[in-house]
């Protein structure tokens, strides 16, 4: 299937570098406001420069258009690619609120087309694989999780330096000025909300504690850094969930249920990471102190992985971008419904925009939003029934 590019920055390396671990995919053209920087990055991947947005939509063979723009042009280009009748992988956030991305799903649907939103490391493999011990209830019933997303002290970091393989720099003036919850939240929301379904409360606080990131002696309008959210599910689940770019780097996830507790030490930018299970066990101890012995040693939970992907990003980030955006192509071609459901990511758009506004602890919040379970990904269903049909 044919795809578009729209915003040639630093993020759009991640999808162009991994587009060849999915040769069903076919990268058309490119276009970005800066030329200089879309004649590079068309030159670089092999694609079609096109001047301007308009053309590229009215290049008919493009099915997909891949918007990869600043978060505030998010909502302006996807619904210009969806009034031009072709689809949308957007990056996260989908729109800057919830108003924007409802309005955005609410077209999709009317048009009967498909909007997908990233992040797609619901697709990889530990999440995969976490969704599957949950369901064959290794830990029995699930009732509380920790999600840490700790990204440590951005601002002290060298982040001048990153920069993309067509010598984009990482945009951290964007990065600052919209915050940690706006760009990072959907990776841990996304993921736990599919393994235990719609959220019913929020109760959170939200703050950007350090104020002066970008100029030293001055004080900026950023975004918050912080925000701490204790999340009830409808299940009766519950979660708290942490995320900033102030603390000591920290990506860590348990899950706790009342047979055992599931753990992963990178929660989002390692799709092939361990997952461990620890088994609740009767204990003759009457030592408080000597609570670990509640649980059996961690171990490695074991099931079948599917093949590796060749072509990766150049840093640390061990993830396969494109992944969404060939489930989203996959989807449409066999008329089914899409992993990356809208409803979902809407969902989690309506979330964030809550913890967005929380300012300080405000009360429980209601979500509204609800969404239908998420399918597992073939592979691992494919794993289910051949064992089904060997025992």
């Amino acid at each position: 299937m044919k795809i578009g590019i729209v915003g040639c920055g630093y993020i759009a390396n991640y999808y162009a570098t991994t587009l060849p671990n999915h040769p069903e995919l076919e990268l058309v053209g490119v276009t970005d406001i800066n030329i200089d920087r879309a004649k590079k990055f068309a030159k670089f991947y092999g694609a079609k420069h096109f001047s301007t947005v308009e053309d590229l939509l009215k290049e008919q063979e493009i099915a997909i258009v891949l918007n990869c723009t600043n978060p505030h042009s998010h909502y302006e280009v996807s619904r210009a690619v969806l009034m031009a009748n072709k689809h949308v992988y957007t990056e996260k956030p989908m729109g800057m609120d919830f108003d924007e991305a409802s309005k955005l799903v609410n077209l999709a649907k009317e048009r009967k087309l498909f909007i997908a939103s990233a992040p797609s490391i619901l697709l990889g493999e530990y999440a995969q694989g976490i969704m599957k011990a949950l369901r064959d209830e290794e830990i029995g019933h699930p009732i509380l999780a920790y999600a840490q997303l700790d990204d440590g002290a951005v601002h002290n970091m060298r982040y001048w330096t990153w920069i993309s393989r067509t010598g984009t720099e990482w945009p951290y003036e964007n990065e600052f000025r919209v915050g940690s919850l706006l760009e990072h939240a959907g990776y841990c929301l996304t993921l736990l909300t599919a393994f235990f379904g719609p959220v019913k409360e929020v109760q959170a606080y939200t703050r950007c504690l350090v104020p002066n990131k970008i100029n030293k002696d001055r004080i900026e309008d950023l975004g918050p850094d912080y925000s701490e959210a204790c999340l009830e599910f409808r299940s009766g689940m519950v979660a708290r969930l942490t995320i900033g770019s102030v603390a000591p780097h920290n990506h860590s996830l348990m899950i706790v249920g009342d047979e055992g507790v599931i753990t992963t030490d990178d929660l989002y930018w390692n799709v092939q990471q361990k997952v461990y299970i620890q088994k609740r066990i009767t204990s003759d101890s009457k030592n408080r102190e000597n609570s670990h012995v509640y649980l059996t040693e961690k171990k490695e939970y074991e099931f079948e992985r599917p093949e590796d992907f060749k072509f990766r990003s150049q840093d640390e980030v061990n993830v396969d971008w494109a992944k969404g955006v060939a489930e989203l192509a996959d989807a449409i071609l066999h008329k089914r419904k899409c992993r990356l459901d809208m409803s979902h990511a809407l969902h989690v758009m309506e979330i964030i925009d809550v913890l967005e506004n929380a300012r300080s602890f405000s009360g429980p919040q209601k979500i509204r939003t609800v969404f239908d379970p998420i399918e597992p990904a073939d592979w691992i269903k494919e794993e289910k029934l051949l064992k089904g049909l060997t025992a």
